[in-house]
């Protein structure tokens, strides 16, 4: 698993968690409850192309959330 801050797992078993079948769920709880450090993880993890994907079909993210993430990653500056 990823090294992702603990609060983020209140209700699940960070063990249990599949990078790539519980993708979206990860993307929507990192942007919605995450520190930036969590985001610079997934980022390194997935890349922003993919990240992009993945946001876009979130349809019940907060709107700061989704606020954010678009801006982040239509934004060609890489920090």
């Amino acid at each position: 698993m990823l090294p992702l801050s603990r609060h983020l797992f209140w209700d699940t078993d960070p063990a249990a968690i599949d990078l790539e079948r519980h993708a979206a769920w990860l993307v929507k709880r990192v942007l919605e409850h995450g520190r930036w450090r969590d985001w610079k993880i997934l980022v390194e993890t997935y890349g922003r192309p993919r990240l992009a994907e993945i946001a876009s079909g979130l349809r019940s993210l907060d709107p700061r959330a989704a606020a954010f993430a678009s801006a982040y990653l239509s934004s060609s500056d890489p920090c």
